[in-house]
């Protein structure tokens, strides 16, 4: 384990505890770590192992953030103040209801899917998406 898997920024969140009251949560948040530990143990064998990304971690991480989003939109958190992506999203949204509202539930969606990453992404990389 590097320095850089134990800063704050790299630490996975523990859930809201409203998450494991939800079973499709529970399945999709397994299935996520599931997956990680699988990649995890594949790249630490071979540095080198070819593995689709879109299809494995971040499928699985888009899947919950999805369900988040659709499922649990009230209890989205609020927007992070220090995340350059959630202003980003903030920009988005606001362009999109002033320039192109048919666009603006696709917009909406990916704001929500990115709030989502907030509860269990750690910070360096909820921002990706």
């Amino acid at each position: 384990m590097s320095a850089e898997d134990l800063s704050p920024e790299a630490q996975w969140p523990l859930p809201p505890g409203w998450m494991w009251d939800c079973a499709e949560c529970v399945h999709r948040y397994e299935a996520m770590k599931h997956m990680q530990a699988v990649i995890a143990g594949l790249t630490a064998e071979d540095p080198g192992v070819d593995w689709d990304v879109t299809d494995s971690i971040v499928g699985t991480q888009i899947s919950l953030s999805r369900h988040l989003a659709e499922a649990h939109r009230e209890s989205l958190p609020d927007w992070d103040p220090s995340c350059k992506t959630c202003a980003g999203h903030q920009d988005s949204l606001a362009r999109a209801r002033e320039r192109t509202p048919d666009m603006l539930r696709g917009v909406e969606m990916v704001a929500e899917e990115h709030r989502a990453r907030h509860l269990f992404a750690p910070p360096r990389i909820v921002g990706l998406m």
